[in-house]
Protein backbone atom coordinates (compact mmCIF):
# COMPACT_ATOMS: atom_id res chain seq x y z
CA UNK A 1 0.00 0.00 0.00
CA UNK A 2 1.83 3.09 -0.65
CA UNK A 3 1.74 5.82 1.32
CA UNK A 4 -0.58 9.01 1.46
CA UNK A 5 1.24 12.06 -0.65
CA UNK A 6 1.72 15.16 1.60
CA UNK A 7 -0.85 18.16 0.31
CA UNK A 8 0.21 21.47 -1.21
CA UNK A 9 -1.36 24.14 -2.37
CA UNK A 10 0.31 26.20 -5.37
CA UNK A 11 -0.97 29.75 -5.40
CA UNK A 12 -0.94 31.62 -8.76
CA UNK A 13 -3.00 35.26 -8.02
CA UNK A 14 -2.79 38.50 -10.40
CA UNK A 15 -1.89 38.83 -14.55
CA UNK A 16 -1.48 34.94 -15.70
CA UNK A 17 1.27 34.09 -18.08
CA UNK A 18 0.64 30.92 -19.90
CA UNK A 19 3.90 28.98 -20.43
CA UNK A 20 3.55 25.11 -20.89
CA UNK A 21 6.81 24.78 -19.48
CA UNK A 22 6.20 25.72 -15.86
CA UNK A 23 3.20 22.68 -15.30
CA UNK A 24 6.11 20.67 -16.94
CA UNK A 25 8.61 21.68 -14.33
CA UNK A 26 5.60 21.65 -11.70
CA UNK A 27 4.91 18.20 -12.09
CA UNK A 28 8.44 16.74 -12.56
CA UNK A 29 9.87 18.74 -9.71
CA UNK A 30 6.82 18.03 -7.14
CA UNK A 31 5.79 15.19 -8.48
CA UNK A 32 5.58 13.58 -4.65
CA UNK A 33 2.89 15.91 -3.46
CA UNK A 34 -0.66 16.18 -3.88
CA UNK A 35 -0.98 19.51 -5.79
CA UNK A 36 -3.92 21.55 -5.77
CA UNK A 37 -3.87 24.65 -7.56
CA UNK A 38 -5.26 27.69 -6.70
CA UNK A 39 -5.88 30.52 -9.07
CA UNK A 40 -6.37 33.83 -8.27
CA UNK A 41 -6.66 36.06 -11.54
CA UNK A 42 -7.48 39.51 -12.41
CA UNK A 43 -11.22 39.71 -13.55
CA UNK A 44 -10.17 40.54 -17.17
CA UNK A 45 -8.12 37.10 -17.68
CA UNK A 46 -10.62 34.58 -18.49
CA UNK A 47 -9.32 33.65 -22.32
CA UNK A 48 -6.02 32.83 -20.69
CA UNK A 49 -7.64 31.00 -17.69
CA UNK A 50 -8.73 28.55 -20.14
CA UNK A 51 -5.74 27.36 -20.90
CA UNK A 52 -4.62 26.80 -17.26
CA UNK A 53 -7.82 24.69 -16.55
CA UNK A 54 -6.39 22.23 -19.87
CA UNK A 55 -3.11 21.51 -17.84
CA UNK A 56 -3.71 22.38 -14.30
CA UNK A 57 -5.92 19.51 -13.07
CA UNK A 58 -7.41 20.01 -9.47
CA UNK A 59 -7.95 23.72 -9.83
CA UNK A 60 -10.03 26.62 -7.77
CA UNK A 61 -10.29 29.73 -9.61
CA UNK A 62 -11.64 32.65 -7.96
CA UNK A 63 -11.55 36.25 -9.92
CA UNK A 64 -10.04 39.62 -8.28
CA UNK A 65 -10.31 42.93 -9.37
CA UNK A 66 -7.33 45.78 -9.72
CA UNK A 67 -6.89 49.11 -8.47
CA UNK A 68 -5.60 51.79 -9.44
CA UNK A 69 -2.07 52.92 -7.94
CA UNK A 70 -1.49 56.02 -9.76
CA UNK A 71 -1.87 58.87 -6.97
CA UNK A 72 -0.13 56.33 -4.42
CA UNK A 73 3.04 56.07 -7.02
CA UNK A 74 3.45 59.57 -7.89
CA UNK A 75 4.26 60.01 -3.97
CA UNK A 76 7.39 58.16 -4.15
CA UNK A 77 10.45 59.76 -3.71
CA UNK A 78 13.17 56.92 -4.04
CA UNK A 79 11.91 54.19 -6.76
CA UNK A 80 14.15 51.42 -7.39
CA UNK A 81 14.41 52.84 -11.39
CA UNK A 82 15.86 49.14 -12.02
CA UNK A 83 12.15 47.46 -11.27
CA UNK A 84 8.46 48.24 -11.96
CA UNK A 85 7.57 49.78 -8.90
CA UNK A 86 3.80 49.11 -10.46
CA UNK A 87 3.73 45.71 -11.39
CA UNK A 88 6.60 44.36 -9.15
CA UNK A 89 5.51 45.53 -5.78
CA UNK A 90 1.42 47.21 -6.76
CA UNK A 91 -0.07 45.08 -8.42
CA UNK A 92 1.64 41.80 -7.01
CA UNK A 93 1.31 42.95 -3.79
CA UNK A 94 -2.36 43.61 -4.47
CA UNK A 95 -3.36 40.64 -5.72
CA UNK A 96 -1.16 38.60 -3.55
CA UNK A 97 -3.07 40.11 -0.51
CA UNK A 98 -6.56 40.14 -1.96
CA UNK A 99 -5.67 36.17 -2.59
CA UNK A 100 -4.50 35.33 1.16
CA UNK A 101 -7.68 36.74 2.41
CA UNK A 102 -9.83 34.60 0.21
CA UNK A 103 -8.23 31.48 0.86
CA UNK A 104 -8.07 31.80 4.30
CA UNK A 105 -11.94 31.29 4.58
CA UNK A 106 -11.64 28.44 2.69
CA UNK A 107 -8.73 26.49 4.35
CA UNK A 108 -7.23 25.36 7.17
CA UNK A 109 -4.43 27.53 9.26
CA UNK A 110 -2.00 24.86 8.89
CA UNK A 111 -2.55 23.87 4.90
CA UNK A 112 0.80 24.75 2.97
CA UNK A 113 0.78 27.13 0.51
CA UNK A 114 3.58 28.13 -2.06
CA UNK A 115 3.21 30.97 -3.53
CA UNK A 116 4.38 30.43 -7.04
CA UNK A 117 4.15 32.26 -10.54
CA UNK A 118 2.90 31.02 -14.17
CA UNK A 119 6.17 32.21 -15.94
CA UNK A 120 8.42 29.93 -13.66
CA UNK A 121 10.52 27.03 -14.76
CA UNK A 122 12.05 24.84 -11.90
CA UNK A 123 15.17 23.37 -12.38
CA UNK A 124 15.76 21.62 -8.87
CA UNK A 125 14.81 17.63 -9.02
CA UNK A 126 12.60 18.08 -5.98
CA UNK A 127 11.61 20.75 -3.46
CA UNK A 128 14.44 20.78 -0.57
CA UNK A 129 12.01 20.90 2.12
CA UNK A 130 10.37 18.76 4.49
CA UNK A 131 7.03 19.94 4.81
CA UNK A 132 6.04 17.95 7.77
CA UNK A 133 8.30 20.28 9.63
CA UNK A 134 7.11 23.55 8.53
CA UNK A 135 6.84 26.08 11.58
CA UNK A 136 4.12 28.58 11.98
CA UNK A 137 5.30 32.16 11.50
CA UNK A 138 7.54 31.39 9.00
CA UNK A 139 8.11 31.98 5.28
CA UNK A 140 10.55 29.42 3.17
CA UNK A 141 12.51 31.32 0.80
CA UNK A 142 14.94 30.14 -1.71
CA UNK A 143 18.02 31.74 -1.13
CA UNK A 144 18.08 33.39 -4.79
CA UNK A 145 17.33 36.30 -6.21
CA UNK A 146 17.16 38.47 -3.80
CA UNK A 147 18.35 41.62 -5.34
CA UNK A 148 18.08 44.43 -2.82
CA UNK A 149 16.00 42.56 -0.06
CA UNK A 150 14.67 39.30 -0.05
CA UNK A 151 13.03 37.01 -3.01
CA UNK A 152 9.71 37.48 -3.22
CA UNK A 153 8.45 35.47 -6.47
CA UNK A 154 8.21 32.28 -3.89
CA UNK A 155 7.63 31.40 -0.88
CA UNK A 156 6.41 28.76 1.47
CA UNK A 157 4.01 29.06 5.08
CA UNK A 158 0.80 28.04 6.35
CA UNK A 159 -1.89 29.61 5.71
CA UNK A 160 -2.35 31.27 9.24
CA UNK A 161 1.13 33.35 8.63
CA UNK A 162 -0.29 34.56 5.86
CA UNK A 163 -3.00 36.37 7.96
CA UNK A 164 -0.07 39.02 8.97
CA UNK A 165 -0.07 39.95 5.63
CA UNK A 166 -3.47 42.24 6.01
CA UNK A 167 -1.75 45.72 6.77
CA UNK A 168 0.90 45.02 4.09
CA UNK A 169 -0.09 48.03 1.93
CA UNK A 170 -0.37 50.29 5.40
CA UNK A 171 3.41 49.22 5.92
CA UNK A 172 3.88 50.37 2.23
CA UNK A 173 2.50 53.24 2.81
CA UNK A 174 4.19 54.40 5.92
CA UNK A 175 7.80 53.09 4.21
CA UNK A 176 6.50 56.25 1.24
CA UNK A 177 5.79 58.73 3.91
CA UNK A 178 9.10 58.46 5.60
CA UNK A 179 10.54 58.89 2.47
CA UNK A 180 12.03 54.87 2.55
CA UNK A 181 13.53 53.08 -0.78
CA UNK A 182 10.84 52.01 -2.28
CA UNK A 183 11.57 48.46 -4.18
CA UNK A 184 9.69 45.35 -4.29
CA UNK A 185 12.58 43.10 -2.48
CA UNK A 186 13.62 45.31 -0.25
CA UNK A 187 10.19 46.33 1.23
CA UNK A 188 9.10 42.40 1.30
CA UNK A 189 11.89 42.31 4.02
CA UNK A 190 11.57 45.01 5.57
CA UNK A 191 7.58 44.33 6.13
CA UNK A 192 9.01 40.78 7.15
CA UNK A 193 11.41 42.40 10.14
CA UNK A 194 8.24 44.73 11.64
CA UNK A 195 5.93 42.13 11.18
CA UNK A 196 8.80 39.50 13.08
CA UNK A 197 7.84 36.74 11.02
CA UNK A 198 10.65 34.26 10.54
CA UNK A 199 12.62 33.31 7.59
CA UNK A 200 14.21 30.31 7.05
CA UNK A 201 15.96 29.70 3.29
CA UNK A 202 16.31 26.70 0.67
CA UNK A 203 17.97 25.81 -2.02
CA UNK A 204 15.48 25.91 -4.66
CA UNK A 205 16.98 26.44 -8.27
CA UNK A 206 14.64 27.74 -10.77
CA UNK A 207 14.34 30.63 -13.97
CA UNK A 208 11.66 33.42 -15.14
CA UNK A 209 10.45 32.57 -18.28
CA UNK A 210 10.79 35.57 -20.35
CA UNK A 211 9.83 36.06 -24.58
CA UNK A 212 12.23 38.49 -25.68
CA UNK A 213 10.61 40.27 -28.11
CA UNK A 214 8.24 41.40 -25.27
CA UNK A 215 11.31 42.12 -22.95
CA UNK A 216 13.05 44.03 -25.64
CA UNK A 217 9.54 46.38 -26.24
CA UNK A 218 9.03 46.67 -22.50
CA UNK A 219 12.61 48.05 -22.04
CA UNK A 220 11.78 50.73 -23.86
CA UNK A 221 9.48 52.03 -21.94
CA UNK A 222 11.14 51.48 -18.51
CA UNK A 223 12.80 54.37 -16.85
CA UNK A 224 15.80 53.35 -15.78
CA UNK A 225 18.65 55.27 -14.76
CA UNK A 226 20.67 54.71 -11.51
CA UNK A 227 18.52 54.54 -8.12
CA UNK A 228 18.86 56.64 -5.48
CA UNK A 229 19.25 54.51 -2.16
CA UNK A 230 19.07 56.91 1.05
CA UNK A 231 21.95 55.91 3.68
CA UNK A 232 20.06 54.07 6.10
CA UNK A 233 18.81 51.83 3.25
CA UNK A 234 21.77 51.54 1.56
CA UNK A 235 23.63 50.28 4.82
CA UNK A 236 20.97 47.57 5.20
CA UNK A 237 20.83 46.52 1.67
CA UNK A 238 25.06 46.19 1.99
CA UNK A 239 24.73 43.90 4.62
CA UNK A 240 21.98 41.86 3.27
CA UNK A 241 23.97 41.16 0.27
CA UNK A 242 26.95 40.41 2.31
CA UNK A 243 25.19 38.00 3.88
CA UNK A 244 24.35 36.08 1.28
CA UNK A 245 27.14 35.55 -0.64
CA UNK A 246 28.83 34.17 2.39
CA UNK A 247 25.87 31.81 2.88
CA UNK A 248 26.46 30.41 -0.50
CA UNK A 249 30.28 31.13 -0.53
CA UNK A 250 31.05 28.13 -2.30
CA UNK A 251 28.44 28.67 -5.06
CA UNK A 252 29.02 32.43 -5.37
CA UNK A 253 32.31 32.76 -4.84
CA UNK A 254 34.05 29.72 -6.32
CA UNK A 255 31.93 28.15 -8.71
CA UNK A 256 30.45 31.67 -9.36
CA UNK A 257 26.61 30.83 -9.63
CA UNK A 258 23.66 32.18 -8.05
CA UNK A 259 24.09 35.59 -9.71
CA UNK A 260 20.96 37.54 -10.12
CA UNK A 261 22.16 37.69 -13.64
CA UNK A 262 21.11 34.31 -14.09
CA UNK A 263 17.60 34.52 -13.19
CA UNK A 264 15.54 34.97 -16.42
CA UNK A 265 15.62 32.63 -19.08
CA UNK A 266 14.57 34.25 -22.69
CA UNK A 267 13.58 32.94 -25.53
CA UNK A 268 12.33 33.91 -29.36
Amino acid sequence: MSATKKKIFILFSGEMRFFYENILSINESLNDYDKIFLFYPWNHQSEVIKKFKKYYTKNHINYISENNWDKILEKIKYPDNAASISGGLFFMWDALTQSFSKLKHDLNDNDLILRFRSDIKINSKKLNLNLDNVKNNTLYIPDCYHWNGYNDQVFLSKVKTLSKFSNFFEFVNKSIEKNYFICPEYIFYKFLKKEKINTIFFEFDYQILKNKKIVENKDMLVKGGKSYIPIKDKITIKILKILYKFRNFKEFYLKKKKRNKNQNLFYD
